[in-house]
């Protein structure tokens, strides 16, 4: 995704690293760019996992592996979906597409609703009450009332600095990740380098954080700091009321993720670029402390640009050469499994299993039990998906 949104898009990344360092420094691509490739992401509510890969979504079982339904029924040529579905606590599935636009699926994965936008939907939506939120990398961010479709803001926020912005002279700031809601304030990430924080209700800009590097990933916000991963070696601590950083911690590599907390420990994994593949990149898996910003423990592990998760005492960390580790939180590896496939979006923990979406032919989900890491279940889309 030149392409960023954690610049997944498989071996793309680091082959393209060059360009995409140019890209960047002019705020990263337009949205009328060339649709690249996809790669699937998951996401799940108590009984279902969601997957969104290339042309359509796939509905499974969380406790079988067996498909449910697929969304379209028949591929259509200008629909391609990347981002995670996002589930409201109503059952809806709200997926975003390469064409600009989200789909609310209901729970037969019929469509009930399409909501339109101005470029593509990298980052997924968020629902929050009644309220839609949709980001592109057209550097705008959307507010509907999921309900009826309506437009909740005057405009739609667009973010804008010296060198990106809605001129046409300019490119994008483009917006590849979920927006992060607290309260009345919804705070975007973007490839500008800068984070935004924005009214809720009316869409107004509230401050802006410049930062050093693109930011690829939603923050993760703890006690009032928002902690922001930058494409720049380092995490950093934005203050939630103003947008003042904090802190700043170094790491080896690029943060293509979001962090993880618990019990006042942050834990992250980097990736170093490489010009020759992703499998075989470096990286390391980091505790810190949060209160002192100090290094608990840091681990040399392979490359990863996906968001650790927190499953009970347990650290679950996907690599993109395929592995999958389970560590205490003291950074002791309790297991170790290698998944069909290199793993290029974030994990999940449902029904006591830990769900990677994987590039592969064999497998498009698999599941692992999140104690033991045993096999659960593979799943392939079968020839009517």
């Amino acid at each position: 995704m030149i392409l960023l949104k954690r610049l997944r898009f498989q071996s793309l990344r680091w082959l393209l690293l060059a360009p995409l360092a140019m890209a960047l420094a002019a705020c990263s691509t337009g949205a009328n760019s060339t649709n690249p490739a996809s790669f699937p992401s998951v996401s799940a509510d108590d009984s279902t996992a969601y997957v969104a890969a290339g042309p359509a979504v796939y509905a499974v079982d969380l406790d079988t592996g067996n498909q449910k339904w697929f969304y379209p029924a028949k591929p259509q040529a200008d629909l391609t979906f990347y981002a995670a579905p996002t589930i409201s606590e109503d059952g809806i599935v709200y997926v975003g597409s390469y064409d600009g636009s989200v789909l609310a699926l209901n729970q037969s994965g019929a469509m009930i609703r399409k909501f339109g936008a101005d470029g593509r939907v990298v980052g997924s939506p968020v629902v929050s009450g009644d309220l839609l939120l949709i980001p592109t990398d057209g550097g705008s961010l959307y507010a509907y009332d999921r309900h009826s479709g309506e437009a909740k803001w005057p405009d739609p926020f667009i973010a804008t600095t010296d060198t990106c912005g809605p001129d046409d002279k300019t490119p994008s700031c483009s917006i590849w990740s979920a927006p992060l809601v607290d309260g009345d304030t919804v705070y975007v990430a973007t490839l500008s380098h800068v984070l935004y924080a924005i009214d809720l209700a009316s869409g107004e800009e509230r401050w802006q954080a410049p930062l050093n590097a693109a930011i690829a990933d939603t923050p993760a916000l703890q006690d009032g700091v928002l902690l922001t991963g930058v494409l720049g070696n380092s995490l950093v601590g934005i203050r939630a009321e103003d947008g003042k950083e904090m802190w700043t911690v170094r790491t080896a590599g690029w943060l293509w993720g979001s962090p993880a907390v618990a019990d006042g420990t942050i834990y992250f994994g980097d990736a170093t670029p490489t010009w020759w593949t992703t499998k075989d990149g470096v990286g390391n898996v980091y505790a810190f402390d949060l209160s002192g910003h100090k290094a608990i423990w840091q681990k040399p592990t392979a490359a990863t640009s996906t968001s650790p998760v927190i499953a009970g005492d347990r650290l679950i960390v996907a690599f993109e050469n395929g592995q999958l580790i389970a560590y205490d939180l003291s950074g002791n590896e309790l297991w170790h499994k290698a998944a069909l496939g290199p793993i290029l979006a974030d994990p999940i923990v449902a029904d006591g299993k830990v769900i990677v979406a994987v590039t592969s032919q064999e497998a498009l989900l698999q599941a692992f039990d999140s104690t033991t890491g045993a096999s659960a279940w593979d799943y392939l889309p079968d020839e009517n998906g």
